[in-house]
């Protein structure tokens, strides 16, 4: 009886695996190695959630207003891992309207509208946003509109990512 051997690469989860008679899988292996060899040779790629830097007429509005260049939503939303609620999503919309509004503030339909307009349903949006005024992530400020309060922004800031959202 031959014996079995095997070789298995994980390259973050990528996997890849051979098994078979020890003389099939040592074939493999030296073709393996030449392309972990290239791998180790190229430069790692850049990190995967850095936004493009603002243009030179958006990046001026920023600084006028005070207000973050967050470029369009669909690259902003694009940052939200998949393991984002519905809460989550609606949070992120609002904080993206609110930046838009001249009141600094977003309304439920502002924020579901952003959100349709990228192919995403929310179910409920009111009840995702009232979800956020328990976390105390949003506050109200006048009968219908919210803001997105400094520890939602933290919060969507650990979420999607540090560079996402300027200080």
């Amino acid at each position: 009886m031959t014996e079995r051997a095997r070789i298995r690469v994980n390259l973050s989860q990528r996997e890849i695996e051979v098994e078979g008679s020890e003389e099939f899988v040592r074939a493999y292996a030296e073709r393996i190695e030449g392309l972990l060899e290239v791998f180790d040779a190229e430069p790692s790629p850049p990190p995967a959630l850095a936004l493009p830097a603002p243009s030179a007429s958006t990046a001026g509005t920023a600084s006028q207003t005070g207000r973050p260049d967050l470029g369009t939503f669909g690259a902003f939303v694009q940052h939200m891992p998949k393991s984002g609620t519905d809460v989550d999503k609606m949070l992120a919309a609002g904080y993206y309207a609110q930046t838009r509004n001249g009141d600094n503030a977003f309304g439920t339909g502002d924020a579901n509208k952003l959100l349709a307009e990228q192919g995403v349903k929310v179910g409920n949006p009111s009840q995702c946003v009232k979800q956020n005024l328990v976390a105390k992530r949003v506050f109200v400020t006048q009968r219908g509109r919210y803001r997105v309060a400094q520890i939602g922004v933290d919060y969507l800031r650990q979420m999607m990512g540090v560079h996402v959202l300027p200080e």
